[in-house]
């Protein structure tokens, strides 16, 4: 099993208010980090585009089914982790894996791991040999997990078993602001969000294959990363576009732009044939083909309630969804488009979000704690 989870850098603790404008952005420390380490604003993106076709829902904004604004808690058992024995400290990213759950702690430079069962507490990862620093996404798969550390420009490799140090990969691996990753076939991908570059390494050795950037790939601010049918997708937060590549030859497919109502793509997922997009900014979803790269339909935030949808996570023809300003989760059927429920109890700025089994488990910020959802 390999998955990967990840904070978005709209998501975060303390909340800026800019002049004459409603609070709508919480930025992290992680975030803010990032961002100083890009060295500038984030530019638009100037590459080719895949013009969308017609959408599938025809609507205002071409959005989807409806669904309900009403909240509901409908998700059934809701238990949230909160103990200081679990060491959460700015809890962001969450993956599972081998019947355990990490949890990096962003402010706290730290890895929790517990059960996948009951959520109980194996131990916290964090001392100076790991050399976490600003944690801020995680990969599991074949035995080990990867970390990446923003602000230090690393990736952290860990048995998974043991938890013993593998190797800190940093140096010539060219990491700028590391701020997700992506596990897939023996290849771990790594996107620089101060970098503009997609770094591509061989998980068994270690050993850098590649470095994207520059030319058609035309990278700015890549955010979020997701594998499947053999494409490497990735969302550039700061180019309002989402980049296909080739997963087997890092070759540049498409740059889905125009279009397809990106504003600060911030999370992705696959759900069977297609790729969802979330708009941080733009408070929606936007659902593509993942086979040819038609735009199939836009969900839109006043439909939905999403409130700076940050995280994505799908699994079984459904998709949650993390609202970090609206403190809930929606749940989708990605088939139709169909809002099921949103789930308002037990979030503090949702940021992380993994499917594990029957539970979603969800990452708060706010509030330093994990909350489980039972979806069985």
């Amino acid at each position: 099993m390999e998955t990967t989870g990840h904070i978005p850098r709209h998501s975060g603790r303390h909340v800026a208010v800019p002049p004459g404008r409603a609070a709508r952005t919480a930025v992290s420390v992680v975030a803010a980090l990032a961002i100083i380490g890009a060295g500038a604003a984030l530019a638009a993106l100037a590459s080719a585009q895949l013009a969308p076709v017609a959408c599938r829902d025809i609507g205002a904004g071409c959005g989807g089914s409806p669904g309900t604004a009403s909240l509901t808690d409908q998700l059934s058992a809701v238990r949230v982790f909160a103990s200081a024995a679990d060491g959460f400290r700015g809890p962001s990213a969450v993956a599972g894996g081998h019947g355990r759950l990490w949890v990096t702690n962003v402010l706290g430079n730290s890895v929790t791991e517990l059960s996948a069962d009951s959520g109980a507490h194996q131990l916290t990862l964090g001392s100076a040999a790991y050399r976490f620093r600003g944690p801020n996404a995680v990969a599991v798969g074949r035995g080990h997990i990867w970390v990446a550390n923003v602000p230090a420009n690393s990736v952290t490799e860990i048995n998974a078993s043991s938890g013993r140090l593998e190797r800190t990969l940093s140096g010539r691996y060219g990491f700028s602001s590391p701020y997700a990753l992506a596990l897939s076939g023996g290849r771990l991908w790594v996107a620089n969000a101060g970098g503009n570059s997609v770094t591509e390494i061989r998980a068994r050795t270690g050993k850098r294959i590649a470095t994207l950037a520059r030319g058609r790939y035309s990278f700015s601010g890549p955010q979020a990363l997701t594998v499947s049918g053999g494409r490497l997708w990735v969302a550039n937060a700061g180019g309002r576009s989402v980049t296909e590549i080739n997963a087997r030859t890092g070759a540049w497919i498409a740059t889905l732009s125009a279009g397809y109502g990106f504003s600060h793509p911030a999370a992705l997922a696959v759900s069977r044939q297609d790729l969802w997009v979330a708009s941080a900014a733009g408070n929606s979803l936007t659902e593509v083909s993942a086979i040819t790269g038609r735009l199939i339909r836009i969900l839109p935030g006043r439909r939905y309630g999403f409130d700076d949808p940050v995280a994505l996570a799908a699994s079984g023809g459904r998709l949650w969804v993390a609202n970090a300003l609206g403190n809930s989760v929606s749940e989708i059927d990605a088939g139709t488009g169909r809002l099921l429920h949103t789930a308002a109890a037990g979030f503090s700025n949702p940021a992380g979000l993994a499917v594990v089994g029957s539970d979603v488990w969800v990452t708060n910020l706010g509030s330093d704690s994990l909350t489980q959802l039972r979806i069985g």
